[in-house]
């Protein structure tokens, strides 16, 4: 893809988040809890529109993901709570993306997704050649969501 393509699709995208914020002002929520599904569904697309092949979802990475999305209420980090590297968590993982919701506004799809897109380290793996994904999402007593993808 050409870098002028890129630049233009960058801006759309940080233009629709802008535009969704004001727009989004003001406007009550229901309580809600992150949905995963939805989140791969905006991954694929970012990643279609950018020319890359969508993601497949791995059962044995979503099992690493739950893991890991559990583990980060006790330590919200790539490092394990025993101390272990994160990719210690299945056989195959070879990048991780976490988020954290504190806020009801903060666990909706686009803005986990904008989240990791303007990430540096978080946007290469978006954009990664990695084929496989697992994503879970674990709320606690306290209403917090924690997400963690795993790529292979």
């Amino acid at each position: 893809m050409n870098n002028e393509k890129t630049a233009l699709f960058k801006m759309y995208f940080i233009l629709c988040l802008v535009i969704m914020v004001f727009i989004s002002q003001g406007i009550t929520v229901q309580a809600k809890t992150v949905n995963t599904g939805e989140v791969v569904a905006y991954m694929n697309a970012l990643r279609g529109e950018l020319g890359l092949p969508a993601f497949t979802v791995s059962d044995s990475l979503n099992q690493a993901a739950s893991v890991r999305a559990g583990e980060l209420a006790v330590r919200f980090d790539h490092t394990r709570p025993d101390g272990s590297a994160w990719y210690t968590v299945g056989t195959g993982v070879n990048g991780e993306n976490l988020a954290r919701a504190d806020k009801e506004e903060e666990k909706g799809t686009l803005n986990i997704i904008a989240g990791w897109y303007l990430s540096p380290s978080h946007r290469a793996n978006l954009l990664s050649g990695s084929t496989q994904i697992g994503i879970a999402a674990y709320e606690d007593a306290n209403g917090v969501a924690y997400i963690a993808c795993e790529f292979n």
